[in-house]
């Protein structure tokens, strides 16, 4: 399953990652915004300038169709590891599901670009699922599941940047 997704901002590059790898701004997000039942940055290493790595470790209870709950259970506890290239104005994340995670291959990137003085972010998602009859059914999941809150985030950030 792949997934591809733009978004126009009126902030800056700089503004957007800031606020996006700021810990206590993603703590809140997942607990305000995204319904998470827990939210903690494990590491983040380096910075903004010179580019980044963050672990983030949060559990959701997202409405799941029956048999995906039977692989998951009732919450999934996913670790989440962000790499940012400030030369490419980009970061690609890799999300690890605590349960079925040697079956389940999550990953993706958050690019933006600046164009005619406007910010475009380009969200990516690849989600591989090999569990035999239930593949299909776990990608579609996923693939609804980030869609919702990919929108959930961008009014969240787009409220705490003013606009």
């Amino acid at each position: 399953m792949k997934l591809s997704l733009e978004y126009g901002w009126d902030c800056t590059p700089d503004e957007f990652w800031a606020l996006y790898y700021d810990p206590d701004f993603a703590v809140r997000l997942h607990l305000e915004a995204l319904g998470s039942t827990s939210a903690v940055i494990v590491s983040q290493e380096g910075d903004l300038d010179t580019g980044l790595v963050r672990t983030l470790r949060y559990g959701q209870r997202p409405p799941m169709p029956g048999p995906v709950r039977k692989i998951f259970g009732e919450e999934v506890v996913t670790t989440e590891v962000s790499t940012f290239d400030p030369q490419t104005s980009r970061t690609t994340f890799v999300m690890t599901p605590g349960t079925m995670a040697d079956k389940t291959r999550i990953e993706g990137s958050i690019e933006l670009a600046v164009e005619g003085g406007n910010t475009t972010e380009t969200f990516s998602l690849d989600a591989r699922v090999k569990i035999f009859g239930a593949g299909p059914i776990v990608e579609r999941f996923i693939e609804h599941t980030a869609r919702e809150m990919q929108e959930k985030s961008v009014a969240f950030m787009r409220a705490e940047l003013g606009g």
